[in-house]
């Protein structure tokens, strides 16, 4: 599902292109409406599995520490307006305070998720659910709505790799005898699940074209594409 960036080079000028030319995003619906035995639905946000990289001349990603926190950060402000803006009680945890079974299902998610993109959403479909959406993250996640009083958790991951002077470079060249180089990548995607059951409800896939997250105003958008049509207390979110 990742959109790559490339420059080709066409008969007289050099260019960036982005596979997708726009956000790519693919959303899988299963309730319309959030529900909870309390007076109002509680979402509880996992610490977002968001990173940043550099991708080398030599196309070898490497961690950007100063990337990500800001990403991280500016997530979160965005994150806390969009759910004001849809009227969702959403309450964060911090990576600092997580258990360790808690981060046993940070991990887990990040696994399902990737099994989703390559069979619901790839080619590589799974005969045993028929095309039909049944993925869990297990019952056994109903501690995390007990200790955080919650209805629901919403999980978040995400990726960005940014190409270096040298990575351009070469692609450049490249460009000039044919060829084509990728620059670059952005996916993610993120999924409600429902605390009672373990199933996920909503997940949603981004790719190129989602948003900056190393920027307030990148976030954004960001969020507002990667949480598009979410179920709120009163029906879907904001349409994208």
């Amino acid at each position: 599902m990742n959109a790559l960036r490339f420059i080709r080079l066409p008969t007289l000028s050099i260019s960036i292109v982005l596979l997708s030319g726009c956000v790519m995003s693919s959303n899988v619906q299963q309730i319309d409406r959030l529900e909870s035995v309390g007076e109002n639905p509680r979402i509880v946000m996992m610490p977002p599995d968001v990173k940043y990289y550099l991708l080398t001349a030599s196309g070898v990603p490497e961690p950007n520490v100063e990337w990500t926190t800001a990403a991280r950060e500016n997530f979160h402000v965005a994150m806390t307006d969009y759910a004001a803006s849809i009227g969702t009680d959403l309450a964060f945890i911090s990576a600092d305070s997580l258990s360790e079974n808690e981060i046993r299902y940070e991990s887990l998610h990040s696994a399902v998720g990737s099994s989703l993109l390559n069979h619901h959403f790839g080619m590589m479909k799974l005969p045993s659910k028929n095309g039909k959406f049944d993925w869990s993250l297990g019952p056994e996640i109903a501690s995390i709505g007990e200790n955080h009083d919650a209805d629901y958790a919403l999980f978040v991951y995400y990726r960005d790799y940014q190409a270096s002077g040298g990575r351009v470079a070469l692609a450049v060249l490249a460009a000039a005898v044919g060829g084509a180089v990728a620059t670059g990548s952005e996916h993610g995607f993120a999924s409600l699940v429902d605390l009672k059951t373990g199933d996920i409800v909503w997940f949603n896939v981004v790719n190129a074209g989602a948003g900056e997250l190393r920027n307030k105003d990148g976030a954004a958008t960001a969020v507002r594409a990667l949480f598009k049509n979410i179920p709120t207390a009163r029906g879907s979110g904001e349409q994208q």
